[in-house]
């Protein structure tokens, strides 16, 4: 008995010029429109931590084949440097439809490599790359109310 896993990857990359490219990786040379955006097909793979819960700000790297269209995009988008990147995963059934199961994630661009066969983005989360101070504000009677007395307080 096999298990077919069938998933489906959008990729919205938005370069540091602003332009927008939207991509997916499982309809076949055809353009597919989703969340009410129009995909084209691009055949990429996303490797690396997709979420985390510990904050670690994992490493995600997209490889592309080297083709002219991704060479391009990296012309145009300043070698992947500050862009951004919201890649939502989706699960379909048998029937290509799709299935409540879904997550999105997004991240940063900090820059490309290029070989003779592959082109590899990669990103930091967009969450995690935020500093340790953050939220900095401090703990005062206007933000949360009257202040215990003793050091005892509970965050829920």
């Amino acid at each position: 008995m096999t298990i077919d896993i069938r998933i489906c990857q959008f990729l919205v990359l938005t370069t540091s010029t602003g332009a927008i490219h939207q991509y997916q990786n499982y309809f076949t040379n055809q353009p597919i429109t989703y969340g009410g955006k129009r995909y084209e097909f691009a055949p990429f793979r996303a490797e690396g931590s997709i979420s985390s819960l510990n904050g670690d700000n994992s490493l995600l790297q997209v490889l592309f084949p080297n083709i002219e269209l991704i060479v391009r995009l990296l012309d145009a988008g300043n070698g992947n440097r500050l862009s951004t990147l919201e890649l939502t995963t989706q699960w379909l059934t048998n029937t290509d439809a799709y299935t409540p199961n879904v997550q999105t994630e997004y991240y940063v661009g900090i820059g490309a490599s290029l070989s003779e066969t592959t082109i590899e983005l990669r990103f930091r989360s967009a969450v995690d790359s935020v500093s340790s101070n953050f939220p900095a504000r401090t703990l005062t009677r206007e933000l949360v109310g009257p202040l215990p007395l003793d050091s005892q307080l509970y965050l829920q």
